[in-house]
């Protein structure tokens, strides 16, 4: 005799469904199903009406108490192709790779290769502090004081150019620290550029081959990987830039060596749900591991930050929330996740630019399924 809970799932997807903690001992009530169908109709409206049929699109996940009630794709993958976007393909997600570089680096923690209380330059010497210590905690919470380099004069000059780990540090590490770190929370990718190279210094592998081998591979995300100039996936998902006076150019090119560990990642909705409901059932890491990257970090003066070890930390509706969102030329995405309802969201458009952004989308199918 089938579960109530699995019968549910064949009736309202057939694709899949997520086994977690968050999901209800019994299945819903006849009156949750309709509210539920009602909520993720008027989303489907919403998405209908902001995404056109024939213009770059937008794939999205919604995961109740463990049931996908909306998986689906608006818009085209190409536009010159005509190719229609679909749930399952691979685009760039930009800061979202920071999840994943967290968690690798608590992976080598539970392995005993490094403390996050270490200063940065066990591990990477030649790396100026300016009379600081700054940790890999720092890093993780983006409290070190390092400056974005992505904001940094000159980063224009070089997005096209190929730069190595190291020609890419050299970039930013000379400059001087905004203040000192653990003091406050100034968002910086060289943070988490700087992880990057730590992974491949304790581990002795590439960023990329670390990544695959160690957090992809054995959660089975089968669309996520280390992008690069060109694009693996079949078929390659185009990005765009939304013009000031209407219709789509392609984005800024941007060679993957920058975004690095900070936002080289491609991936897809299904992944991106799969690697929810693997945090939420303890899955790759122990469960206290991962609601200590997930509590917000506490800053010299006693005062909470809002961001954890790659996500950002808040709440929604008064309830806890766990989010982060991405960017990069031609793409962008956005994740979020309340414990309390079990509802996580995951969506990634390929256009930069235009309304609404991805943030915006998050809050309204949020929204309409709390309401």
């Amino acid at each position: 005799m089938s579960h109530p809970r699995s019968a549910l799932c064949a009736i309202l997807f057939a694709a899949f469904c997520f086994n977690t903690h968050a999901a209800p001992a019994t299945a819903p009530t006849p009156a949750g199903i309709i509210a539920t169908a009602t909520a993720v109709a008027r989303i489907d409206d919403y998405l209908t009406q902001n995404f056109a049929a024939g213009q770059p699109g937008i794939t999205v996940i919604v995961v109740k108490n463990g049931l996908p009630v909306l998986h689906k794709a608006y818009g085209l993958a190409n536009l010159e192709q005509k190719t229609p976007l679909e749930p399952a393909m691979s685009l760039r997600v930009g800061s979202v790779t920071k999840q994943f570089t967290a968690a690798a680096i608590m992976q080598l923690a539970e392995q005993g290769k490094l403390k996050v209380s270490d200063s940065i330059t066990a591990y990477l010497p030649d790396y100026p502090t300016h009379g600081q210590t700054i940790s890999i905690e720092h890093l993780l919470t983006h409290t070190s004081g390092i400056p974005n380099y992505t904001a940094l004069p000159g980063f224009g000059e070089i997005v096209q150019k190929t730069m190595s780990v190291n020609e890419m540090i050299s970039f930013f590490k000379d400059k001087p620290l905004q203040f000192t770190p653990g003091e406050r929370f100034s968002y910086s990718n060289s943070g988490y550029f700087l992880l990057g190279a730590i992974i491949e210094k304790v581990s002795g592998q590439k960023y990329a081959d670390y990544m695959r081998q160690h957090i992809f591979a054995p959660l089975q995300l089968n669309s996520t990987f280390y992008d690069s100039d060109e694009c693996r996936a079949q078929p390659c998902v185009a990005g765009y830039s939304k013009r000031l006076l209407g219709g789509f150019d392609s984005p800024q090119v941007i060679s993957m060596t920058l975004p690095y560990a900070a936002g080289a990642l491609r991936s897809s909705v299904d992944d991106l749900a799969r690697w929810n409901a693997a945090i939420v059932d303890g899955k790759l890491l122990k469960p206290e591991t991962w609601r200590r990257m997930r509590t917000a970090y506490t800053l010299n003066s006693g005062k909470t930050a809002d961001y954890g070890y790659g996500w950002f930390v808040g709440k929604f509706k008064d309830q806890p929330m766990y989010r982060h969102g991405g960017d990069i030329p031609g793409f962008s995405a956005g994740t979020q996740y309340l414990p309390e309802s079990g509802i996580y969201v995951a969506v990634i458009t390929n256009r930069d630019g235009g309304q609404p952004d991805m943030g915006t989308v998050i809050k309204k199918i949020t929204t309409l399924l709390l309401d």
